[in-house]
C-alpha cells in the first residue's frame, strides 16, 4: 500500500508540472465510461536521448506537451523504491569505502541492478581488488556564463591546482582554478563552437604548433555528433598554456581531421595515449555496442579495435531515458576512469605499458558519484586517487559546477 501511494504521488506531481489533471487509479468496479475515455485519449510518450545532449535539453515530449527532466525523473524513482524495496540517503559528504569493488557504491545511493545489451559482454566486476579508501566531496560553482554546459576537464600538468574546460558552446579553453574562479579564457585557432565534447592531456610528440620547446599538450576534441552525419571530426593540439601569464590572443593549434570506417558516430569520450594517438569512445544509440577507435597522430582513418558494454549502474536514473552511455574517460599512469549518467568506474591497469585500448578487461570498480544535475567530464587529479567530475548547469540551471573527490 505505502509503494503503491508512494507512486501515485508523483505520478500526481509529475502530471501537475506538466499541466495534466492527474488519472487516479480506480478498482474496475467504479471506473466510469469518462474515466475510460479520458485514459484511451491520452496521447502516447515518445523519448529520445536527445532529451539529455540535443537542443531540447532536459525535456521530453508527450503527445504535444513538453515534460522537464525532473518531473520524469520522480516517477523513475518512485518506480525504482517500489521494484527494489530500498530508497536512497542523500547529503552525503564523504564515505568509507571497503571490501571488495562489487559492494562499493555511489555516494548517497543503493545497489540495485539493470540488464545490458546480451550482444556485447559486459566486463566481469573486480572482485580481487580491494577497494579500502575514504572519498571525500566538495562541490563548487562556475561563474554564470563562464562554462554553463561543461562537457570535458582536464587537469593542468604544469600549473597544479588548476583545470581545464570545454564547452560545446565556446570556442575557447577555460582555466579555472581549485575554487572554481576563473583563472583565464583562452582562444584557440580554427576551432569551432560547437561540438567541442572531450579535452585531454598528454605529451606533445612532435613540436607543438606555436613553435615552443613544450612538453605538455592540450587535445581539444570536436567529437561530438548527436545526428551522427559529420563526415570529419576535429582534435585540435595546442601547447599546455602557462596560466602565470596567461595568454591575451588565440593560441596556435593543429587540426588533425579523423573519419570513421564505418560512417559518422556520435562521441563524448577521448583519451590521447603514451605514443601521442587519439583513442575516442563512442556513445552509440540506445541497445548499440559503445565502441574503442585509436588514430594515429596528425589525422587519418580510424581504425575499429573493439567493442563492450559498459557496466550496468547501481541505480538508473538518467540512463533509464538516454540509455547506458560513456559521457567522458580520462587516463593517469595505471588507470582510466570511465564516467556515464549515472555511475563512475575506476579501471585499474594489470601492469604497466598494458594497452590503454584494453582497459574494458582491466579490474574495475565503482567510485563514489557526486550529486549533480548532469555529469558531462571527469578528470583524474595528478596523486593518482583523487578525481573531479564536471557538469552542466543542466535543466533549469543557471551555471555549471565541479565536484572534487579526495582520497586517501
Amino acid at each position: 500500500m505505502m509503494q503503491a501511494a508512494m507512486m501515485q504521488a508523483a505520478m500526481m506531481q509529475a502530471a501537475m508540472m506538466v499541466g495534466r489533471p492527474p488519472v487516479t487509479p480506480q478498482s474496475p468496479a467504479t471506473k466510469s465510461s469518462g474515466d475510460i475515455e479520458r485514459k484511451s485519449a491520452l496521447p502516447p510518450l515518445t523519448a529520445s536521448r536527445s532529451t539529455l545532449d540535443g537542443h531540447d535539453e532536459g525535456v521530453i515530449i508527450i503527445g504535444a506537451r513538453r515534460l522537464v527532466l525532473p518531473a520524469v525523473l520522480m516517477i523513475v524513482m518512485a518506480v525504482t523504491a517500489c521494484t527494489s524495496g530500498a530508497g536512497a540517503a542523500t547529503g552525503d559528504t564523504a564515505v568509507a569505502s571497503g571490501g571488495t569493488s562489487d559492494t562499493s557504491v555511489p555516494l548517497g545511493s543503493a545497489s540495485s541492478g539493470t540488464t545490458t545489451a546480451a550482444h556485447v559482454p559486459e566486463a566481469p566486476t573486480d572482485s580481487p581488488t580491494p577497494v579500502s579508501r575514504v572519498f571525500a566531496e566538495r562541490v563548487v560553482q562556475l561563474a554564470p556564463g563562464s562554462v554553463d554546459e561543461a562537457s570535458g576537464i582536464v587537469a593542468s600538468r604544469q600549473n597544479p591546482g588548476a583545470y581545464f574546460l570545454v564547452d560545446d558552446g565556446l570556442d575557447s579553453v577555460t582555466a579555472v582554478g581549485a575554487d572554481g574562479t576563473v583563472i583565464a579564457t583562452i582562444g584557440v585557432d580554427g576551432m569551432s563552437e560547437q561540438n567541442a565534447e572531450a579535452i585531454s592531456g598528454g605529451g606533445c610528440g612532435s613540436p607543438p604548433p606555436d613553435g615552443s620547446t613544450a612538453t605538455n599538450c592540450l587535445y581539444v576534441g570536436g567529437i561530438g555528433d548527436n545526428s551522427s552525419r559529420r563526415r570529419d571530426i576535429s582534435v585540435f593540439r595546442l601547447a599546455e598554456p602557462e596560466l602565470t601569464a596567461p595568454p591575451t590572443e588565440p593560441v596556435p593549434a593543429d587540426e588533425w581531421l579523423y573519419s570513421y570506417p564505418e560512417g559518422a558516430q556520435d562521441a563524448e569520450g577521448m583519451m590521447i595515449d603514451a605514443d601521442g594517438s587519439v583513442v575516442i569512445v563512442t556513445k552509440p544509440d540506445r541497445g548499440s555496442p559503445t565502441r574503442i577507435y585509436r588514430g594515429a597522430p596528425g589525422g587519418g582513418e580510424l581504425t575499429l579495435v573493439r567493442e563492450f558494454t559498459p557496466p550496468s549502474p547501481a541505480i538508473p536514473m538518467r540512463t533509464v531515458l538516454t540509455g547506458n552511455v560513456v559521457v567522458d574517460v580520462s587516463s593517469e599512469p595505471g588507470r582510466v576512469l570511465l564516467l556515464t549518467y549515472d555511475e563512475l568506474q575506476e579501471y585499474t591497469a594489470p601492469d604497466p605499458g598494458v594497452d590503454i585500448t584494453s582497459f574494458p578487461d582491466w579490474p574495475h570498480h565503482r567510485l563514489p558519484m557526486p550529486s549533480l544535475p548532469q555529469p558531462e567530464g571527469i578528470t583524474g587529479e595528478l596523486d593518482g586517487c583523487g578525481y573531479v567530475v564536471a557538469s552542466e548547469a543542466g535543466p533549469g540551471g543557471d551555471n555549471g559546477s565541479l565536484a572534487f573527490v579526495s582520497c586517501g
